[in-house]
C-alpha cells in the first residue's frame, strides 16, 4: 500500500504542477479569478504481466483517474496543452514511471444543465447515453456527449473498450417455387449494408446459404456460392455432385439437425480440428542514416510481385514503409509515409511537428519509446452538394447556362480530392405580370411543405408540385425528383413495369403475368408471377394438342397423328388439331405390296395376300416391305462317308455338336438340320450296318438283311449287310391316338363327325399296318 499512496503522490504532483502553470497562464492574460476544486481516485491492481525483471518481482501497471473541476474553459485546454508538453514515460523512481495521461471527459455547464463531451478516442456507454440523454446521434451503441454528469462518477471509456455482441440469425424460408428464390437473391443483392436497423443494432450480412428441391427421387439440398456441405453431412446423406477436399455442394436430403450450408472457414477435416488462418504483421526496423537508402529502398518496394509465397501456408500479401526517422539537428523526427499517420495520443505525447488534423498528424519530434509506429489513415470520402443561386430573368440566358452545363464533362476533377460529379439546372423564376413564378427544372419539384406554404400554379401530385407563385424568402430551391424506378425489381418485384411519376410511381406486370392477390396492387410484396396458361379451362390449344408453360407465355403443338387445321397459324381454340389421314398414298406410307387402314392420331399396315413382311418382329412399314411368300421347299442330302477307321466317326459327332445350325447358304437357302444316320463296319467276313440316335432300319429291311438286334414296333436298329440300293437308316415314324370328345347332341354334327371317319380310317389302318 505504501508503493500505491507513492504513485499517487507523484500523481498529484504532475496535476498540480500543471495547475501552477495555468496560474502563471491566467495571471499572465489578466482573466476573471478561477475557482479550482481537485478530486482525485484511482484503480490499483496487476493488469497485465509483463516480462518480470527478476525470477521474484513482476511490473505492475496501475491507472489513475483524476478528475478536476474548472469554472472555465480555457483551464481546459491549458492542461491539454500542459499534458502535450510532457515526455512520456515520465521516470518517477528505479521502479515507477507514467507512461501516459489522457484526458477522456470534459463537462461544461449549458446554460440550465452539465454537457458532457468525450475527447478523440473515447465514447459513453450505451447506458449512460441513455440515462442522461444524447446531446447528439446515438451510433452503434455509444454516443460523444451526453446532457449530465454521471452520478457513478464513471468517465467516457475508450471506443475499442465499448462491449460489442455479434448475433448470427439463419432464416429457413419454406416454398415450392423456384421463383421465390430467384426473387429473393434479387432482393438481398439491391440491401446496401450494413443496414442499421436502430441505435445499437445493425446487419452487417445477408445470405442465401441453402436450397432444398424436391424431385423424383427425393430432396437435393444445394448450397449457395461460396458454401458448402461438410465432409460428415456428405458422407451421411450422400454426395449428388461427389466430396472434393472433404466437402460437397449438393447432398441426397435435408439434415435432421436442420443444418445449413458453412463458409469455408467454418468447415473442418473429418476427425480433426478447424484450421484457423493466421494473419502476422511483422514490423522491421531498418537503421540508415542516408537518406538514399530509403528511397532505394521505396523503389525496390515497388515492383516487389505481391503476394509473396513463403510456403503452401505462408504468404506475404503487403509491404509497405510507414515511418522514416531521421536525426535533425539536437532531436529526431518521425515522418510517416504514405496514408499512414501517428495516432492522436502519439501525436500530444511527443510534440507534433506538424497539424494535428481529425486527431491525427503525420510528424513528431521523437523516436516512441514503445516502438510504436504510424498507423494506417482510414480516410472517408465527403459529399457536398452547393446551390448556386442564379438572380436573373433573361430567359436567352438561362438556355444559355443549361447548354454549358451539358457541355462539362462530368466529373469534373478540381484537386486530387475533389470531384464535381453532378450539375443541374434546378429552378428558374420570372416575373409573371405583377407577381413572381418558379418553375422546376426537368426531374427537380417542389417539396411537399413549400407546394403548400406558396400557392402553386399547377397542381400537387404525390405531395409535390413544379410550379409555385412565389419567390420562397428562404429554404432550398427546388429538389431532385427521386426516381423511384431506376430498380425496378427492388421496387415493383420481378416481371415488371415501373413508370416513374412526379413523386410517386406505377407498377404493372409484364404480358403472361399477374400477381398473386389480383385485387392489390403491383409491388415488391405483391410481384408479379407467371401464368400457367396450360392450366386453364377450357385448354387454350384446344383437343389433341400439347401445351408447353413458358416464362410469360405458352406454347401449343399437335399429338402426333394429328396438324394445324391452317398450318400457316399458330395452334389455338380456333385453329385445333384435325386427324391427318396418312393412307392417301398408302405406298409412302407402309410400301408396296401392302394396305393401309387409317386410325385417329395413327394408321395400321398390313400386307396383302401372298405377301409376307421382310422381318415378322416388326411392324410393316417403307423400311421393312411385304414381299411374295415364296413356298417353303425341304431337301433331304444324305452324305456317304466311307472309312475303316471308327475314330474318323467319333471325331465327326463331335464336330457336328458344335455346328451352329440353322447354316445360311443363300438368301433363300439354309441348313436347318445335319445328322449322322449310318455306321457301317466290317465285322469279320461280313458288314454291320447300325443306326444312329433316333434313326432306325424299316421292317422290311430288317428282314431281308437279317437283323442283328431285335425287330421292336416294325423296325430294327442292325442289320448284317449293306443294302444294295443304298437306304440308310431312317426317322422313327410317330404314330399318334386322337381321341375327339364331343359333349353335345347335335345328331347334324355326330353325322358329319362319322362321315369323316368312315371316309379316313382306310388310310389310317393302312399307316398302321406298316
Amino acid at each position: 500500500m505504501a508503493g500505491q499512496g507513492q504513485i499517487l503522490k507523484y500523481c498529484i504532483g504532475i496535476v498540480m504542477a500543471v495547475l501552477l502553470t495555468h496560474e502563471c497562464v491566467v495571471e499572465t492574460l489578466d482573466l476573471p479569478e478561477t475557482s479550482i476544486d481537485l478530486e482525485l481516485s484511482y484503480i490499483d491492481g496487476q493488469l497485465r504481466h509483463r516480462i518480470p525483471r527478476s525470477a521474484d518481482s513482476e511490473l505492475l501497471e496501475f491507472i489513475v483517474v483524476i478528475e478536476v473541476n474548472a469554472s472555465q474553459a480555457v483551464v481546459i485546454e491549458q492542461i491539454r496543452a500542459s499534458l502535450a508538453s510532457i515526455t512520456f514515460p515520465l521516470q518517477l523512481d528505479n521502479s515507477t514511471e507514467v507512461t501516459a495521461a489522457n484526458i477522456t471527459t470534459v463537462c461544461q455547464p449549458n446554460e440550465s444543465e452539465y454537457q458532457c463531451v468525450c475527447e478523440d478516442g473515447y465514447a459513453w456507454s450505451y447506458n449512460n447515453c441513455q440515462t442522461y440523454v444524447p446531446c447528439g446521434d446515438i451510433r452503434f451503441g455509444s454516443c460523444g456527449c451526453i446532457n449530465g454528469v454521471p452520478s457513478d462518477g464513471e468517465m467516457c471509456v475508450l471506443e475499442s473498450e465499448l462491449p460489442f455482441t455479434d448475433f448470427l440469425f439463419e432464416i429457413e424460408l419454406e416454398s415450392t417455387s423456384i421463383s421465390v428464390i430467384d426473387e429473393m437473391r434479387r432482393f438481398l443483392q439491391n440491401i446496401n449494408l450494413p443496414l442499421q436497423l436502430d441505435e445499437v443494432v445493425e446487419v452487417l450480412d445477408v445470405d442465401i446459404t441453402t436450397v432444398c428441391n424436391f424431385n423424383d427421387s427425393g430432396y437435393k439440398c444445394v448450397c449457395e456460392d461460396q458454401y458448402l456441405w461438410p465432409c460428415e453431412k456428405c458422407k451421411e446423406y450422400g454426395s449428388c455432385d461427389g466430396i472434393t477436399n472433404n466437402t460437397c455442394s449438393c447432398i441426397n436430403d435435408i439434415p435432421s439437425d436442420r443444418q445449413f450450408c458453412q463458409t469455408v472457414s467454418e468447415i473442418t477435416n473429418c476427425g480433426q480440428q478447424p484450421s484457423v488462418p493466421v494473419e502476422y504483421l511483422t514490423e522491421i526496423q531498418i537503421d540508415a542514416e542516408n537518406p538514399a537508402i530509403i528511397d532505394l529502398l521505396r523503389q525496390r518496394l515497388m515492383f516487389f510481385s505481391l503476394p509473396y509465397t513463403i510456403s503452401d501456408s505462408t504468404n506475404i500479401t503487403e509491404i509497405n514503409i510507414t515511418t522514416v526517422c531521421s536525426l535533425n539537428e539536437t532531436q529526431y523526427q518521425c515522418k510517416c509515409e504514405g496514408l499512414f499517420v501517428w495516432p492522436n495520443d502519439t501525436c500530444h505525447s511527443y510534440e507534433a511537428c506538424d497539424v494535428i488534423t481529425d486527431g491525427s498528424c503525420t510528424c513528431i519530434n521523437a523516436l516512441p519509446i514503445d516502438g510504436q509506429f504510424c498507423q494506417l489513415k482510414e480516410v472517408q470520402p465527403s459529399d457536398y452538394v452547393i446551390d448556386l443561386d442564379v438572380r436573373f430573368f433573361d430567359l436567352f440566358l438561362i438556355s444559355n447556362l443549361r447548354n454549358l452545363f451539358t457541355n462539362i464533362s462530368l466529373p469534373l476533377t478540381l484537386s486530387n480530392s475533389i470531384n464535381i460529379t453532378d450539375i443541374d439546372v434546378t429552378t428558374v423564376c420570372g416575373l409573371n405580370g405583377t407577381e413572381y413564378e418558379c418553375n422546376c427544372e426537368q426531374n427537380h419539384v417542389w417539396p411537399s411543405d413549400t407546394c403548400r406554404a406558396y400557392q402553386v400554379c399547377d397542381s400537387i401530385v404525390g405531395g409535390t408540385c413544379g410550379c409555385i407563385q412565389a419567390l420562397p424568402s428562404e429554404g432550398p430551391l427546388c429538389q431532385r425528383d427521386i426516381n423511384e424506378c431506376e430498380d425496378a425489381v427492388s421496387v415493383c418485384g420481378q416481371y415488371s413495369d415501373c413508370i416513374n411519376i412526379i413523386g410517386s410511381h406505377m407498377c404493372s406486370c409484364w404480358s403472361g403475368f399477374n400477381t398473386f392477390n389480383k385485387d392489390s396492387p403491383v409491388s415488391r410484396n405483391n410481384s408479379c408471377q407467371d401464368i400457367n396458361e396450360c392450366l386453364f379451362s377450357p385448354s387454350v390449344c384446344g383437343p389433341n394438342s400439347i401445351c408447353t408453360n413458358q416464362l410469360g407465355s405458352y406454347n401449343c403443338s399437335c399429338l402426333d397423328g394429328f396438324t394445324a387445321t391452317v398450318s400457316s397459324f399458330p395452334i389455338s381454340n380456333d385453329n385445333t388439331c384435325t386427324d391427318v389421314h396418312e393412307c392417301l398414298n398408302t405406298l409412302e406410307v407402309c410400301g408396296p405390296n401392302s394396305y393401309c387402314t387409317n386410325s385417329i392420331g395413327g394408321y395400321n399396315c398390313s400386307c396383302l395376300s401372298g405377301f409376307t413382311v421382310t422381318e415378322s418382329s416388326e411392324p410393316v412399314s417403307t423400311s421393312n416391305p411385304c414381299n411374295v411368300t415364296l413356298p417353303l421347299t425341304e431337301y433331304l442330302i444324305e452324305i456317304q462317308i466311307n472309312s475303316m477307321d471308327s475314330s474318323i466317326t467319333d471325331q465327326l459327332r463331335n464336330l457336328l455338336m458344335f455346328f451352329s445350325l440353322p447354316y445360311t447358304i443363300s438368301d433363300s437357302t439354309n441348313i436347318t438340320e445335319i445328322n449322322i444316320t449310318t455306321v457301317c463296319s466290317l465285322n469279320e467276313t461280313q458288314y454291320q450296318c447300325k443306326c444312329e440316335g433316333l434313326f432306325v432300319w424299316p421292317n422290311d429291311t430288317c428282314h431281308s438283311y437279317e437283323a442283328c438286334d431285335d425287330i421292336t414296333d416294325g423296325s430294327c436298329t442292325c442289320i448284317n449287310a449293306l443294302p444294295i440300293d443304298g437306304q440308310f437308316c431312317q426317322v422313327l415314324p410317330s404314330k399318334y391316338v386322337i381321341d375327339i370328345d364331343v359333349r353335345f347332341f347335335d345328331s347334324f354334327l355326330v353325322g358329319l363327325l362319322t362321315e369323316y371317319r368312315q371316309k379316313y380310317q382306310p388310310a389310317f389302318d393302312s399307316e398302321k399296318q406298316h
